[in-house]
């Protein structure tokens, strides 16, 4: 059995540059269904019903040490395209060796807010920026485990595209 245990380390990378400088962290977006409530005859109450690959609005942040220029100028209204590429920390229980597994996060967005954070004696600023998030894919191990793309319906899980017969249905 393989125990996941923590990222070791990351490296960003904006439009294809990795010139972000004094990055702290990156906030993933959180994923949740649309859902409509549903009630009338036959249903003792109220549920939830989800719509399957419709998602709610989603976004991510960078966190920043300090205020930079370059970073800065993530405010610009244009698209950014992030990729995130990071190594995993695995366990194996019984061999118990540390093993080494690839992670590469892709997202796609427009900035939504920049906070330049705080001015304190030899303290860092705490900058960060919030972005819309259109594209997201999460590739493990050179595996896609999740592929959502708004703009194309698009939302795969573990190979499964749950959106191709709506889009087909669609004529798409």
């Amino acid at each position: 059995m393989k125990i996941p245990e923590k990222v070791i380390n990351f490296t960003c990378y904006v439009n294809g540059s990795n010139e972000l400088a004094g990055m702290v962290d990156l906030t993933l977006p959180k994923i949740e269904h649309m859902v409509e409530t549903i009630s009338g005859a036959g249903i003792a109450g109220e549920i939830e019903s989800i719509t399957p690959g419709h998602i709610s609005a989603m976004t991510f942040s960078v966190n920043f040490r300090s205020l930079v220029d370059k970073n800065i100028s993530l405010i610009k209204p244009e698209s950014y395209a992030f990729e995130v590429k990071g190594a995993l920390q695995e366990t194996d229980s019984k061999t118990q060796k540390v093993e080494v597994k690839k992670l590469t996060v892709a997202l796609r967005g427009f900035p939504k807010s920049a906070e330049l954070g705080k001015l304190a004696v030899s303290k860092p600023t705490d900058t960060n920026g919030e972005f819309t998030c259109e594209y997201l894919k999460v590739d493990i191990g050179g595996k896609t485990t999740v592929e959502i793309d708004k703009l194309n319906m698009v939302f795969l899980v573990d190979g499964k595209d749950y959106l191709a017969e709506v889009r087909a249905a669609l004529g798409k």
